[in-house]
């Protein structure tokens, strides 16, 4: 095995991008939270595909996570809306079931896969 000096690129040794630097965070999660893709987030900020989705790779990189988050409070906020009509409403109990399970889903996928990540 070789033990000279190569070293394997790694995104903290490349400098952040300005547009990455400057992205406005909030639009981004909602447009996140909409269910755009990253490729048309890219299209959207006038990014280029592949810089972009260099970055967005990135595991708990900054696009990641805001990525994420953006679908994370969208689906926070549904579910929290749905608790407070579901009582004495049939229609939203159903629907706050189907998103518990959907979550439950996730969850179970996830750490099938990722360990749990």
């Amino acid at each position: 095995m070789n033990s000279g000096s190569t070293k394997l690129a790694k995104p903290e040794d490349i400098q952040e991008p300005d547009w990455l630097l400057n992205m406005n965070w909030e639009k981004y999660e909602q447009l996140a939270a909409i269910g755009y893709s990253p490729e048309k987030l890219a299209m959207y900020f006038r990014i280029v595909k592949i810089e972009f989705m260099y970055w967005f790779m990135i595991p708990d990189g900054n696009l990641d996570y805001h990525y994420k988050r953006g679908m994370l409070v969208q689906q926070a906020k549904e579910g929290l809306a749905m608790i407070n009509d579901a009582d004495g409403n049939v229609t939203q109990a159903q629907r706050l079931d189907k998103l518990r399970d959907t979550i439950h889903f996730q969850k179970t996928r996830d750490e099938i896969l990722y360990g749990g990540l």
